[in-house]
């Protein structure tokens, strides 16, 4: 994201903080946060509670408790072990899961790696490799899954998946899945315990 914040202050929340924002090297939150504003940082690490809204802006993140962000999220590296919750769009390199998300608007990144721990929504999805499936594969059912309208890939494969419309280079639909239209480039594989309703050769 081209920041050089090495300079700026910490911002350690041990109990309950409310702010304005700002920019901040290290951010480190183990109470409860209310941001009214933006936040710009190089490192986020959340055991806490933050909700924020403005924009939040970090190089990398660990969001291992819960994070409600009205604006939009931009990152390099976005690792979610908790909860996230963003009303606006998610931009990074890499955006990993292993807890639960929703996200109203795009989810767009070079590498989107979900392992669903429980139900996660997303509009659209774009990114070069998309690969999702659950984090217990023996005990998935219907609870960890992923609702979205949109996913466009270039190597896409997923598990657990509801959608519209997918749209990639290389498609793989696993077990669980529910694709109402696939259009595909060069390969295209479909498990016998997924519904594909149309899948074309583009």
């Amino acid at each position: 994201m081209g920041m050089n914040m090495d300079r700026l202050p910490n911002w350690t929340i041990n109990g309950t903080a409310r702010s304005n924002g700002g920019d901040f090297n290290k951010v480190t939150i183990r109470g409860e946060a209310d941001v009214a504003g933006d936040v710009t940082c190089n490192e986020l690490k959340l055991m806490g509670t933050l909700k924020m809204s403005g924009n939040l802006r970090m190089k990398l993140s660990k969001i291992m408790g819960s994070a409600d962000v009205d604006g939009h999220v931009h990152g390099d590296d976005i690792n979610v072990m908790g909860e996230l919750r963003i009303k606006g769009d998610c931009n990074a390199e890499t955006f990993k899961s292993r807890g639960t998300f929703e996200i109203d608007g795009l989810l767009n990144a070079e590498s989107v790696e979900l392992r669903l721990y429980g139900p996660s929504r997303v509009r659209e999805i774009g990114g070069e490799s998309i690969q999702v499936k659950p984090h217990f594969r023996f005990l998935s059912g219907g609870f960890r899954k992923l609702t979205v309208d949109t996913i466009e890939g270039d190597d896409i494969r997923l598990e657990q998946t509801s959608a519209r419309v997918v749209r990639g280079n290389r498609v793989d639909i696993g077990p669980g899945c529910d694709i109402d239209l696939v259009e595909y480039k060069t390969d295209f594989r479909q498990d016998d315990g997924a519904k594909v309703g149309q899948q074309t050769k583009v």
